[in-house]
């Protein structure tokens, strides 16, 4: 039985393997022309690997001055809805050093901001596992800058509205995660580092809830360490503010409108 079991797997590994050597046979029998047709034909029925996988070869055959704008758009397209986002970003990098002055550059950082959004979820819950954590926010931060782009660039463009609100709603994260912080150190008496941290936030993040949230760690950071000049003026911060209606920060939806 185990002989039989060994002889099958070798059999459908030899399958496999003259499966992928006739499929990577036609794509290189195949024009740069039909292989573009043919990707944006898969692309237009949803199927995006095998778009990928025609879009992809075109570059071998040298197509990529005739079709290399669209195909790199393709690409980012289609990447990003099978949710290879790291690879529609890559995509997006390389279109924007190839074609810097594209007419489809809004879109290029819509889908950019909208795959580093995606890969920034849930990362306030991750805070404990610190290198996971890092990571997604450095994609939250990322996607702030490519919404921001659209906005300050391309203001006239059909994204520049829900750049945004995913702005407003990204920087409300980046507030809540640096009170995470905040409070970490609260709990540990760091009270220096808390001090730090909440400054930072007023600089960066002045508008949002969560900084006004953290005042009252700095009050307390202050009182613990006997600066109470400080502490008088944080507490008199807080209460100016008391009243002050903080924008709410709603996640936009993820926009299937491309």
């Amino acid at each position: 039985m185990r002989k039989f079991t060994s002889l099958a797997s070798l059999v459908l590994a030899g399958l496999l393997v003259v499966g992928c050597s006739s499929a990577n046979k036609e794509l290189e029998e195949t024009s740069a022309q039909d292989l573009y047709t043919k990707g944006q034909t898969y692309l237009q029925d949803g199927d995006y690997n095998s778009a990928i996988r025609y879009l992809d070869a075109i570059g071998a055959k040298g197509g990529q001055g005739t079709f290399g704008e669209q195909t790199q758009l393709s690409l980012i397209f289609a990447n990003y809805k099978i949710g290879e986002y790291y690879k529609a970003l890559d995509a997006a990098e390389r279109f924007v050093r190839a074609y810097p002055n594209s007419a489809s550059m809004d879109y290029v950082y819509y889908l950019a901001g909208l795959s580093n959004a995606r890969l920034g979820d849930n990362f306030i819950q991750d805070f404990f596992g610190v290198n996971r954590a890092s990571r997604a926010l450095d994609s939250v931060r990322n996607a702030y800058g490519s919404f921001q782009t659209i906005v300050q660039h391309y203001p006239q463009s059909q994204y520049a509205r829900d750049a945004q609100n995913w702005m407003a709603y990204l920087i409300n994260r980046m507030a809540e995660h640096e009170l995470s912080i905040v409070k970490f150190y609260d709990e540990r008496e760091a009270y220096v580092a808390v001090v730090n941290r909440v400054e930072e936030m007023m600089r960066f993040y002045p508008e949002s809830k969560p900084t006004y949230q953290a005042l009252s760690y700095m009050q307390k950071a202050y009182e613990q360490m006997g600066v109470k000049d400080s502490a008088e003026k944080v507490a008199a911060l807080i209460e100016a503010n008391k009243d002050k209606n903080f924008p709410e920060a709603i996640k936009p939806e993820y926009s299937e409108q491309f």
